[in-house]
């Protein structure tokens, strides 16, 4: 696959999975029925990035969590299409795995919540993180961002902040005062 891979097509590509379960009659993307299958990192890579996704962007009385709506299969398809991303994202997940066996005694998809959140305390905000934990917090900025990216894209994210694009007009008014301002800028 190319280096570069347009934002358009990753977003289509990414809601093509769960939109084919829904439709195919296999449940919604959220519910237990639904295969949620990486394309590119390992599934015990995968299973923390959905736990990591949910972290960031849980739940709540009026939205779904960011694994409800594709997050980590956009973060997936990512780093299939760009070797950097992949690698900030194999490297990345590592270390956190590692960071939590050294701490807890298990890797982070295994760790309590609890755990979890003492983890992520210590990386979610550079200036506070400590020297040696640097790296985990540049990569869970990546992860953050990312997450906030494929949730917003969503569906679930566009009725989350009222979106109402992409819809066709119409008609089409030129603001009466973009037109004084042009006209008053044209020299017959």
């Amino acid at each position: 696959m190319s280096e570069r891979v347009s934002r358009r097509a990753v977003i289509g590509t990414a809601m093509a999975v769960p939109m084919a379960a829904q439709h195919e009659g296999h449940g919604t993307a959220a519910g237990p029925a639904a295969a949620k299958l990486p394309v590119f990192l390992a599934p015990h890579e995968f299973a923390t990035l959905r736990i990591l996704c949910d972290l960031i962007l849980p739940a709540d009385e009026t939205s779904p969590a960011a694994s409800a709506t594709g997050a980590p299969e956009y973060i997936d398809l990512l780093c299939r299409g760009n070797a950097k991303i992949a690698r900030i994202y194999h490297g990345g997940l590592a270390w956190l795995d590692a960071a939590c066996t050294k701490l807890h005694g298990v890797p982070f998809r295994e760790a309590a919540e609890p755990q979890r959140i003492a983890i992520l305390e210590k990386i979610a905000y550079r200036e506070k993180t400590p020297p040696d934990w640097k790296a985990g917090s540049r990569f869970f900025d990546w992860v953050r961002r990312m997450t906030l990216d494929g949730y917003y894209t969503s569906p679930a994210g566009y009725k989350d902040v009222g979106y109402q694009g992409g819809k066709g007009m119409t008609t089409y008014q030129v603001p009466e005062q973009a037109l004084r301002q042009a006209m008053s800028r044209w020299k017959p």
